[in-house]
């Protein structure tokens, strides 16, 4: 049996279950084979089969020769991405809220660990959150302990967010202590974004904030085929002061990246 954190190996979990855990997985790897998934699942290749035609048929994935890839040109909803790896996501936040202060003034893009730490940050009192997430406006929409400032626009379908030049302009001409930023990847070379106009609502939070903080999973370290397709910069790691993870990246690039420009690194493992 090939050892998976994502799969207990339970013949009879029931079809949807395992349809959440084989996207989580494609979420993290980009690609799974049929033969691969099957000994993971303890199910036939018939049943695997089954899976990935009816999650290709709702547009969750692409069938490819032997298996089955994250879907190619468009980002996963975020009524998917929002549960997806949802444990580490929320250790990820725990670990974040540590770095919000009473008084702060804070910038939330609209990925979904981002949205994880709005779950714990509602906790806290005397914080102004700014956002262009429709998600986490719904969080807040009865904060009565601080201020929810909403940023509007063009909405982006996918991320239930809005974005676009008016969001853009909106954001320049606000200023915050910090900025809490979840990128679809991580390079060498900076963050990286799979949509061009979520990337550039990013770019102007950091851009108006005194301090970034990331919050990535590690899967957005590796070399995989999901990031591959992280084609936006959103920026360089001058203005990163704090990233926070489940895990450290295995490549010794990163942690020596992270040194030399003296950026913070904390994981929960």
């Amino acid at each position: 049996m090939i050892a998976n954190n994502y799969f207990e190996g339970n013949p009879a979990m029931h079809a949807l279950q395992r349809h959440k855990k084989i996207i989580d997985y494609l979420a993290e790897n980009g690609f799974a084979g049929v033969a691969q998934l099957s000994e993971m699942f303890e199910v036939s290749q018939v049943t695997i089969r089954t899976d990935l035609r009816l999650l290709d048929e709702k547009g969750k994935i692409d069938r490819k020769h032997g298996g089955a890839a994250l879907k190619e040109g468009e980002p996963l909803p975020f009524s998917f991405t929002s549960q997806a790896l949802s444990e580490r996501k929320s250790a990820i936040a725990r670990m974040a809220i540590s770095s919000i202060n009473e008084g702060d003034t804070i910038f939330l893009d609209s990925s979904a660990t981002v949205w994880h730490l709005a779950l714990e940050l509602r906790k806290l009192k005397n914080i102004t959150v700014i956002s262009h997430s429709i998600p986490i406006f719904e969080i807040f929409k009865d904060y009565s302990e601080g201020t929810l400032f909403g940023i509007s626009g063009t909405l982006n379908h996918f991320s239930q967010s809005f974005v676009g030049h008016f969001a853009e302009e909106t954001i320049r001409k606000l200023r915050a202590t910090k900025a809490f930023i979840s990128p679809n990847a991580i390079l060498p070379e900076g963050l990286r974004c799979i949509n061009m106009m979520e990337a550039a609502i990013r770019r102007c939070m950091i851009e108006s904030s005194a301090e970034t903080i990331v919050l990535a999973d590690s899967s957005k370290f590796s070399n995989t085929f999901a990031n591959s397709k992280a084609l936006f910069g959103i920026d360089g790691f001058e203005s990163v002061s704090q990233i926070y993870s489940d895990a450290p990246p295995t490549d010794e690039t990163f942690i020596n990246l992270f040194k030399e420009k003296k950026i913070r690194f904390t994981c929960s493992s």
